[in-house]
């Protein structure tokens, strides 16, 4: 019984430092750009209806825009019409991190949304 409890908190301690090290470093710009695309046609294996199930959720494309003094960053998100939305604005501030090609969104409850970045473009100041 003891080492389990030797283990177990052996175990938290390692996930805290682990948790501690995944700090974001989080950034301010502006939402310059909202789209929503839904594929005329899509390609793949669908399962047939049944008399009674509801029907498959409609997939589309959504593609944001952030930009901030020095950078520009187009994001994508693949997923069906009935996901939860980002309140994206055009022209409303937004907080987010950017994780190599990954961009991280911070929503007004807190909650943060993984989007990935499509185009990358860093301004230069004259």
């Amino acid at each position: 019984m003891k080492h389990a409890a030797v283990t177990l908190a052996v175990a938290l301690v390692t996930a805290n430092i682990w948790a501690a090290g995944a700090e974001r470093v989080w950034q301010t710009g502006t939402w310059s750009g909202v789209q929503v695309v839904r594929p005329k046609v899509v390609f793949g294996v669908a399962r047939a209806p049944r008399i009674g199930s509801p029907s498959p959720a409609i997939v589309e494309v959504r593609t944001y825009v952030i930009a901030t003094d020095d950078l520009r960053l187009e994001l994508k998100e693949n997923t069906t019409s009935d996901a939860h939305r980002i309140d994206a604005t055009v022209g409303a501030p937004v907080t987010f991190a950017l994780e190599k090609n990954t961009v991280y969104i911070k929503e007004a409850d807190g909650a943060e949304r993984k989007l990935s970045v499509t185009k990358k473009i860093t301004r230069t100041k004259p």
